[in-house]
């Protein structure tokens, strides 16, 4: 089997995306939700968008920043085990 890698970044294959597509992903936001295809550099965000629905082709690309990593927001407050705290 021949990998096609889409996202050098993140590592992902054409396969990926077409499983991805065949889930229901329409859009590209679809992709960099479900796998994060075009959430570093973003130059395979055409790429990417090559590989859905013809419907989708409309899509036009934005600027979006995606993380997997969840991160607070400025406005929370982080409540600490007492164990933890005064370690």
């Amino acid at each position: 089997m021949i990998l096609m890698y889409i996202c050098i970044c993140n590592a992902i294959t054409d396969s990926q995306i077409k499983e991805a597509v065949a889930n229901g992903a329409t859009t590209l936001a679809d992709l960099q939700f479900d796998l994060g295809v075009a959430t570093n550099c973003g130059r395979c965000a055409e790429s990417a968008m090559s590989l859905l629905p013809a419907m989708a082709s409309d899509n036009v690309l934005h600027a979006t920043e995606i993380s997997r990593v969840q991160r607070p927001a400025a406005n929370d407050t982080q409540v600490l085990p007492a164990a933890v705290a005064y370690s």
